[in-house]
């Protein structure tokens, strides 16, 4: 077998890999949607003995971890993505763009984009944020300043955990641009 040959087999068997990882990343992200919502019933049947500021402090870093979990398999998404995205730009000639796939297959996603893994960070926070609103009616002023702190610590940690998942990606999109499409 020549080099030529050699290197187009790998760069095959690299390119199923990449999409193989997308693959695995949306089962992990659907397990946890399964283990999130386990945990709001679990949570749920055992108020009468933890009381409702119980029931947030452990819904509300959970919720957040669920968030920053769906933020993480974006940033693997989106470098799959790319990769992919660069290995086809070295197998497809020019005019195989808007022929074979669209030319915009090639280009690389915004770490904002409308794929599923958005879609759960903003399930999750959007439970949260309602849930929170909902129980916090239900106790004190003391425990309503508990959980209201709780869930802005929870909130700025996972917005700074976003910013590093967005500020890594641009790196990755910087430093693996792959050829330009023409």
């Amino acid at each position: 077998m020549s080099t030529d040959e050699e290197r187009i087999k790998f760069l095959l068997q690299m390119h199923t890999s990449y999409w193989n990882n997308i693959s695995r990343a949306e089962d992990a992200c659907w397990k946890m949607m399964a283990a999130y919502t386990a945990l709001i019933a679990g949570l749920s049947f055992s108020i009468p003995t933890i009381g409702y500021v119980g029931f947030l402090a452990i819904f509300i870093p959970f919720s957040f971890m669920s968030v920053n979990i769906s933020l993480n398999a974006n940033l693997w998404f989106l470098r799959n993505i790319g990769l992919i995205s660069n290995l086809e730009k070295e197998f497809l000639r020019d005019k195989d763009y808007d022929y074979l796939i669209p030319k915009s297959w090639g280009e690389k996603y915004p770490f904002l984009n409308t794929e599923p893994w958005w879609i759960f960070t903003v399930v999750y926070f959007s439970v949260c944020l309602v849930v929170t609103v909902l129980m916090s009616q239900k106790i004190s002023c003391a425990e309503q300043v508990f959980v209201g702190l709780l869930f802005l610590v929870c909130l700025f940690l996972t917005i700074l955990y976003g910013e590093k998942m967005r500020n890594r990606y641009e790196k990755f999109k910087a430093h693996a641009p792959g050829r330009s499409l023409k």
